[in-house]
């Protein structure tokens, strides 16, 4: 028996490699269908970014991931683009304003990762990260918040 434990196991951590850097939650839902199944398909890619990041893989395998990111995170813009012009969202100006900042933001990546750069998780990444969320909290919540009231009216 081990004092420090006082005999008890202690749970294995996953590998931190492989670990979720962002998990799904409810909280997250903007009780939009398609949009939550977006998301959740970008928490994933945004995962597998991640640990392809800390895994340093060959940098034309990560361009591909960051590319494939790129273009999803197209399709799923476009989503709710279409959403908001269909509906005439208010904060259709400030909503695609960030839309296009944030694709900058990705394009910029893949050109420095293209240019020999390898991204770091706590630096040029963490911002990639971290921008999947605030989006959704900032920009995709009210947004569902909107659509909903105006279905339910």
């Amino acid at each position: 028996m081990d004092s420090a434990t006082n005999g008890k196991t202690l749970p294995e951590f996953e590998d931190p490699i492989n670990m979720p850097i962002v998990s799904w939650s409810d909280e997250y839902d903007v009780n939009i269908d398609k949009i939550d199944k977006q998301h959740r398909h970008l928490l994933q890619l945004v995962n597998d970014l991640h640990s392809a990041v800390e895994a340093r893989i060959d940098k034309d395998e990560l361009k591909h991931m960051l590319v494939g990111l790129v273009e999803f995170t197209r399709t799923h813009f476009s989503t709710e683009e279409q959403l908001m012009e269909q509906h005439d969202y208010p904060g259709k100006s400030s909503h695609l304003r960030e839309h296009r900042m944030l694709l900058r933001h990705l394009s910029d990546l893949v050109a420095a990762v293209s240019q020999g750069k390898y991204p770091t998780f706590y630096s040029d990444y963490d911002v990639s990260t971290d921008w999947a969320l605030l989006h959704i909290e900032e920009y995709d919540k009210p947004l569902g918040i909107y659509l909903n009231h105006k279905k339910n009216q």
